[in-house]
């Protein structure tokens, strides 16, 4: 007996979700990764170029000495958390997802989160992950004891917004919103994220 013809109309959707699954799969979860590729123009220019952002709303935008740009995300405990809700703290804002260089940089965040007291007490550590579930976040952050915020940014929305090119990035946010410092790739050490946070002191 022959088999029914396939009816592609109804099955298109579903190529497409496997579609999307397939690719945020190679791009994310298989190391750490270019997300938009930086302009010619750019290279060795700025550590970061503003987004369009900037000439909608001037002065905000994601170089050294713009605002950082206010955005609004979920955390683990499904509280919407907004970076504006710091203002007046020092913030370090880092985006990662499950790369080898991010699990390397994680823990020397923690132990510089741990001892803030000595350098910035005020200091607010938000790592944005940047394609996973909460769930998975949520078992990774259990497994390595971390006691900072982390927010989720599934579709990479925010990291949009942040024109976020390669990952980890982490931008360090003075106590008035202002972006002191920006970092693309790996915090090698404890020692190198203190010496960047000293450029929030007393701002």
């Amino acid at each position: 007996m022959a088999l029914p013809p396939l009816n592609y109309k109804k099955r298109l959707p579903g190529f497409f979700l496997v579609g999307v699954s397939l690719f945020l799969t190679l791009t994310f979860v298989t190391g750490c990764h270019n997300m938009i590729p930086l302009p010619e123009k750019g290279i060795g220019v700025a550590p970061t170029l503003a987004p369009p952002i900037n000439r909608v709303r001037p002065g905000i935008g994601t170089s050294i000495g713009y605002q950082a740009p206010d955005f609004s995300l979920v955390d683990l405990n499904g509280n919407r958390v907004s970076l504006s809700d710091f203002r007046g703290r020092s913030v370090l804002l880092n985006f990662w997802t499950y790369c080898d260089i991010c699990k390397e940089e994680l823990p020397y965040i923690q132990q510089v989160y741990e001892n803030r007291a000595s350098l910035l007490p005020d200091l607010v550590v938000l790592a944005v992950n940047v394609s996973q579930r909460a769930d998975q976040v949520q078992e990774f952050v259990s497994y390595y004891g971390f006691t900072f915020e982390f927010l989720i940014d599934t579709w990479a929305t925010v990291a949009s917004d942040y024109y976020i090119h390669d990952i980890p990035t982490s931008f360090f946010i003075d106590r008035n919103g202002i972006i002191q410092d920006v970092h693309i790739g790996l915090l090698k050490s404890p020692d190198i994220i203190q010496q960047k946070l000293l450029s929030l002191y007393a701002r």
